[in-house]
């Protein structure tokens, strides 16, 4: 699985670039720097790959099932 990782800038913010249309955007995010955000260029999520990593639960998977168990009952 493909995963893109932004830069991060000197502000600890990470810049995204659409991979559609080129547009950029700071994203104020301290866990990550793979980030999928909205584009009005194409109406979808960029990059698709970021989005399917978040969003179809690879990122949740990639977690223990033992930590998952006890997230969940602490919640």
């Amino acid at each position: 699985m493909l995963l893109v990782l932004f830069p991060r800038l000197p502000n600890g913010n990470v810049l995204w670039t659409c991979d559609s249309c080129g547009d950029t955007a700071e994203v104020s995010c301290t866990d990550t720097s793979a980030v999928a955000l909205f584009c009005i260029c194409n109406h979808k999520i960029n990059p698709q790959c970021n989005n399917e990593w978040y969003n179809t639960g690879l990122y949740f998977e990639r977690i223990p099932i033992e930590t998952r168990m006890n997230r969940s009952i602490l919640e």
